[in-house]
């Protein structure tokens, strides 16, 4: 039988290196004879050794077995049945060293092997269940976090209300279960508190923001009773945040007094911002002077620019203007945040230093103090319009100097400066009715002071340059709309507004094809800066339209779908979009009822719409569905000349008459609609009240040959003697004409004329247009009178902060068009 002392050997594998066989230098003395092993301890040749070899094979030691408990298990089996009972006793009760050799014994280890599984003590599954609760709340408070616009990182969070609260309750189940597992193993003591309070407020929290503020409440009741808490009566903020929520006033104001008075002295951030509760709450109550002596106090131990706008709120509510003047200075005394300004380029065309600017400025750090100095203005500019009294916003005198003179020595930026951006902007916006070209040139150069007093702040001077453009592009000055824009593109290369200005611009200038084409580009590179800028997509798609080129036109349509698809777009973008799709609808006569479409999708607010969609129902042959929808615009907006000379039209001369008036009081220089009043007299048989309209027009109009012609007929119908009269006045009307067709055709090349398109020109002479250039129109009468052709247009200007243009119309003029001096001489006679 093999030695026992070779089983050592085996457990440590064939191939594993004999811990006696060491190298040793042979000429060190000091170590020498360790090199002398004893032959039967000698394992070196144990690989070779044939006979030992086959005896391991044959006796299973060798093999791979599943583990060391089943092997030792084995051998104890196998030693019992060999052993025997009586000598199994008597092994136990003798010595055994005479006969096994120390290390080795055939029965079973007494000590557990290294592959044998331990069993996890209470500790360490405490421990396991802590860990796994603490990640669960991480995991919720991570779920109900707003995601952070200034986080530059990749991984994006996801925001759930409804997860975040499921794993705060799963928690709170586990956190449960550890305290009774703790109790079971007489470890309560050890218990720790700081995560069941850990646990209970994330629940809470939890349940206040999926608005289950019942549970809410009780939950923090939990903490906030228990003794063993010591920072718990702070959470009665929360719950007077509840109790507020809930509109259940006075239990909130109750709440927070408690919580300020258990508030130490010390902690003075917490202190205020309990106060700046209480006095929100007495705002909310009705209590304005409680709120002011709260604001007061938060002012004068640590004031914030938040608590001094609510401070000019409350005295402006008080009629205390004194006190509202004397709260604003409060906040002019408050620090302003640092701001990180914009370094100091020296040549703007370096590459290197502009990209340096724009990583600086783009940094996580500029961003948030940027945008805190812009809720600090923010607050400034609100307070600075409560002071304005309501009689003096729209001269912008009194409380808006006051508030600007105030600002000029603010250390906070550009406050004052962009308060009186604001001030010029009201004063253009309400000045648009009356006298909207002298207020626009006021506005221009109050835009144009305000960039040149600021010459060191590149972001406000852009921002004034850019309006200033705007106010020049609606006065209808092109040029100087474009130097203010490339001025603001210098100063902010990034200003989608100045970029779209100055397109246009240049677009109206030239007013031709190539131009809007050369426009579409530069407003698609304006675009490319701001994608969510939907205005700005708008005008591009009106310059590809204009343009004329058939690929542009499809890529219009295609931006105005994408704009009636945008998530952020208006009602009244929406609305300027589905007329162009309309309009390039009806550019194609292949399919009418896709322009219908769209003009249904806009609706029946615009009276300019209505009509649009009345005329193309009328060119459809539809006349009855064109009929509903005229008088639908004549409902609404009754001076709508097109829908009162369409119905005068279609109905009979009595009613026709009505229209036609009607029609002549708001336009009372255009001769057209004396005429037609006359046939409607002459279809009634009222030849001689005819005879004294056209009289009475002849008054006004001397030149009209129209009408000499129609009252040269009717006197000599009737036979009257000033026949021969009226005939010489015709001749010399005719003569006057002929002489002024000449003059005009001889200084035709001499120039050309300034007239300007400036759309506030054009509200200016709107009441004027009539008379100037006559607009068709289709009347059909039933005296047999010829039919004009008539337009029904619409125009509008919207624009966004930013300054953008929008120039639209909805329906085009017609290309056939007729004028008055051509109707028939074929007149009807009286009845013999």
């Amino acid at each position: 039988m093999l030695s026992s002392r070779y089983y050592s050997a085996s457990r440590l594998g064939t191939d594993a290196k004999p811990r006696t066989a060491m190298i040793v230098d042979e000429d060190d003395e000091l170590y020498s004879g360790f090199n002398d092993v004893a032959p039967a301890l000698d394992t070196r040749n144990l690989r070779e050794d044939q006979t030992f070899q086959e005896t391991l094979r044959t006796a299973g030691i060798g093999r791979k077995v599943p583990s060391r408990m089943g092997t030792g298990m084995f051998r104890l089996g196998t030693v019992s049945v060999r052993g025997g009972s009586s000598r199994a006793g008597t092994a136990a009760a003798r010595p055994v060293t005479a006969v096994r050799a120390a290390g080795y014994t055939s029965a079973a280890p007494k000590t557990p092997t290294r592959d044998e599984a331990k069993e996890d003590s209470i500790e360490d599954r405490v421990k396991l269940m802590e860990a796994r609760i603490m990640t669960l709340v991480e995991e919720s408070c991570m779920l109900s976090a707003h995601p952070d616009p200034d986080d530059d990182s990749s991984i994006k969070r996801d925001y759930d209300l409804g997860q975040a609260l499921a794993k705060a309750q799963e928690a709170s189940a586990l956190e449960r279960q550890l305290i009774r597992m703790q109790e079971q193993a007489n470890l309560g003591d050890t218990h720790n508190l700081d995560l069941t309070f850990a646990v209970l407020c994330n629940l809470a929290g939890q349940y206040a923001l999926n608005e289950m503020y019942t549970e809410a409440l009780n939950t923090y009741q939990l903490l906030t009773r228990n003794k063993l808490f010591p920072h718990a009566n702070r959470l009665k903020v929360n719950m007077g945040n509840i109790y507020f929520k809930m509109g259940e006033h006075p239990k909130a104001l109750k709440l927070y007094r408690m919580a300020l008075d258990q508030t130490p002295t010390a902690e003075k951030d917490l202190r205020m911002k309990v106060m700046h509760n209480i006095g929100l709450l007495l705002v909310r109550m009705g209590k304005f002077r409680d709120a002011v002596t709260n604001f007061q106090h938060i002012m004068h131990e640590q004031g914030d620019f938040q608590t001094g706008l609510h401070l000019v709120l409350c005295s402006v509510a008080l009629n205390d203007a004194e006190g509202g003047k004397a709260a604003f200075h409060a906040m002019l005394d408050v620090e302003p945040p640092s701001c990180h300004q914009d370094i100091t380029i020296d040549d703007e065309n370096d590459a290197y230093e502009c990209v340096l600017r724009d990583v600086l400025r783009g940094d996580r750090l500029s961003r948030w103090s940027r945008r805190a100095a812009a809720d600090a203005e923010r607050c400034l500019a609100l307070a600075a319009a409560a002071l304005v009294r309501p009689a003096s916003r729209d001269d912008d005198s009194g409380g808006m100097s006051w508030c600007v003179e105030a600002l000029r020595g603010y250390s906070g930026g550009g406050a004052g400066a962009r308060l009186e951006l604001g001030g010029a902007l009201a004063a253009l916006r309400a000045a648009r009715a009356h006298r909207p070209a002298q207020a626009g040139h006021k506005v221009l150069q109050r835009l144009k002071a305000v960039a040149r007093a600021h010459p060191n702040d590149r972001v406000l001077r852009a921002e004034a340059n850019a309006d200033a453009a705007f106010v020049a592009y609606a006065l209808g000055n092109w040029s100087e709309a474009r130097q203010l824009s490339e001025a603001a593109s210098r100063d902010d290369p990034y200003s989608c507004a100045a970029r779209v200005s100055s397109a246009l611009a240049a677009a109206r200038d030239s007013d031709s094809p190539p131009a809007w084409a050369e426009a579409a580009r530069s407003l698609a590179a304006a675009s490319h800066l701001d994608p969510a800028d939907l205005v700005a997509m708008h005008d591009l798609a009106l310059a590809l339209e204009k343009s004329g080129e058939p690929s542009a036109v499809e890529a219009a349509e295609a931006r105005w779908s994408r704009i009636r698809s945008a998530a952020g777009a208006g009602g009244t973008l929406r609305a300027l979009a589905a007329a162009g799709l309309a309009r390039l609808a009806r550019d194609r006569p292949d399919d009418p009822s896709a322009a219908d479409h769209w003009y249904s999708m806009i609706g029946s607010w615009d009276v300019g719409v209505t009509c649009a969609l009345a005329q193309l129902h009328s060119e459809m042959g539809d006349a009855q569905t064109a009929k509903h929808h005229y008088q639908d615009v004549e409902a609404v907006w009754p001076c709508e000349v097109s829908a009162l000379e369409w119905l005068a039209g279609e109905a009979p001369p009595d009613a026709a008459l009505q229209y036609y008036r009607r029609a002549a009081r708001l336009q009372p220089n255009n001769p057209r609609w004396g005429l037609l009043m006359g046939g409607c007299l002459r279809a009634n048989g009222r030849y001689q009240e005819a005879l004294t309209l056209y009289k009475k027009m002849n008054a006004k109009f001397p030149d009209n040959v129209q009408c000499l012609k129609l009252i040269v007929k009717l006197c000599g119908d009737q036979g009257l003697s000033e026949t021969n009269a009226w005939t010489k006045e015709l001749q010399r009307a005719q003569a006057r004409i002929k002489q002024q067709e000449r003059v005009s055709i001889t200084s035709a090349g001499s120039g050309s004329s300034g007239a300007s398109h400036s759309p506030i020109d054009q509200i200016r002479v709107g009441s004027r247009s009539g008379s100037a250039a006559q607009p068709p129109a289709h009347a059909r009468l039933p005296s047999g009178d010829s039919a004009v052709s008539r337009t029904n247009t619409y125009s509008g200007d919207a624009t966004q902060d930013g300054g953008h243009q929008l120039n639209r119309s909805i329906s085009r003029s017609e290309p056939r068009k007729k004028n008055v001096d051509e109707f028939d001489d074929d007149l009807p006679l009286p009845p013999e």
